[in-house]
């Protein structure tokens, strides 16, 4: 007999957590009927024409933030009723919130997605920040089944009381593919990128967080800038200083947002991150996947990736010199370990076999 599931988000934009649905759905068994409910309208750069191709039915409440705490929980509950499913599956502080109030006698699946005390505050400014982790920490205490998108994240919420499953996040590894020497000449012809020199890729937003102006000073002062590239994709409110930081203009492309990553992944030979902090970070796991050999800073996330084959080195936290001369040392080491750390540990369809098997047991 099949099994019911019903996701409930806040919209399909366009997201790490949204790209994390959308690999689970994809990955699913024939055994599973799914559903995914949206809380609001969509944005404009939302991925729901990418779910509508997927075997899922799909519905929105359509409700603004002010209509939503008016009647949201009734249409909710409404919606959820008429459907009955045997297992409901949240994410986000705002679908995780109403699922836990207004939906008991559910079985409910959550999945944490970050340390909301570390996250917020640095989105959303402190004050603000603050008092939506308090409310989401204690929604999900609450939780029937929470699951963390990594071993990092379990770790940390279980210091906050919250006892969560740990599966990690995965990647597409049949969209995401290394490209032979043929192959990366053609991307980089096609994107418009030099073919004489290595070339390192950045991926994610300018902001504090992910901390892009260490990228930069590293890079060029490594051997690196005398040879070879460096290319970011992403956009926001540390690009000017970015720019700033740049010692030869003919070096680096600062690229914005783009749709088509897995070509620029695929025109590149080492990818970096400088990030602060991570749930499970998706453009590293997009990169192994891609064959690149990675340089990341010394979280626990990214630490937590590395633990499978020797596919890259770590650097000190916000030190642009420690950065420099790790991606010196990069070009010793073996692609193929990124490749096989990704389908061996890091697959989408991995960790989708282990949610299925979590409904399995709830059922």
């Amino acid at each position: 007999m099949a099994i019911d599931l019903l996701y409930i988000v806040s919209t399909l934009r366009q997201s790490g957590p949204t790209n994390q649905l959308y690999y689970l759905l994809k990955n699913l068994d024939d055994e599973f009927n799914a559903r995914v409910l949206t809380l609001s309208p969509e944005p404009s750069d939302s991925e729901l024409e990418r779910f509508l191709e997927l075997d899922v039915e799909y519905e929105t409440l359509g409700l603004s933030r002010v209509k939503g705490g008016l009647t949201g929980p009734y249409q909710l509950r409404n919606a959820v009723d008429n459907y009955d499913p045997d297992v409901i599956h949240t994410q986000g502080i705002r679908a995780d919130t109403l699922a836990t109030i207004f939906l008991s006698g559910y079985s409910h699946v959550a999945t944490i997605r970050n340390d909301a005390y570390d996250d917020y505050p640095a989105k959303y400014g402190t004050a603000q920040g603050l008092a939506m982790a308090a409310v989401h920490t204690n929604i999900l205490k609450r939780l029937q089944y929470p699951v963390a998108c990594s071993e990092t994240i379990a770790a940390k919420v279980a210091e906050r009381g919250i006892d969560a499953v740990p599966i990690q996040n995965g990647v597409d590894t049949t969209a995401y593919t290394p490209a032979s020497d043929s192959e990366q000449s053609a991307r980089r012809e096609e994107l418009g990128l030099p073919d004489d020199g290595p070339i390192v890729i950045s991926v994610g937003s300018l902001i504090e967080r992910k901390d892009p102006v260490t990228v930069v000073r590293g890079f060029f002062e490594s051997e690196l800038s005398d040879r070879g590239y460096l290319v970011m994709l992403g956009d926001g409110p540390l690009r000017d200083e970015c720019e700033n930081a740049v010692e030869d203009e003919s070096r680096v492309f600062f690229e914005g947002w783009v749709e088509n990553v897995d070509d620029y992944l695929q025109a590149s030979d080492y990818f970096v991150s400088a990030s602060k902090s991570e749930g499970l970070p998706n453009s590293v796991m997009e990169a192994l996947a891609s064959g690149l050999v990675v340089c990341l800073s010394n979280i626990n996330p990214h630490n937590e990736i590395l633990q499978y084959d020797n596919c890259g080195r770590t650097f000190k936290l916000y030190d642009h010199e420690d950065l420099s001369g790790k991606l010196d040392s990069l070009n010793n080491m073996n692609c193929r370990n990124s490749r096989e750390a990704a389908t061996n540990n890091l697959s989408a369809s991995r960790m989708s076999q282990k949610y299925q098997q979590l409904y399995q047991r709830l059922k």
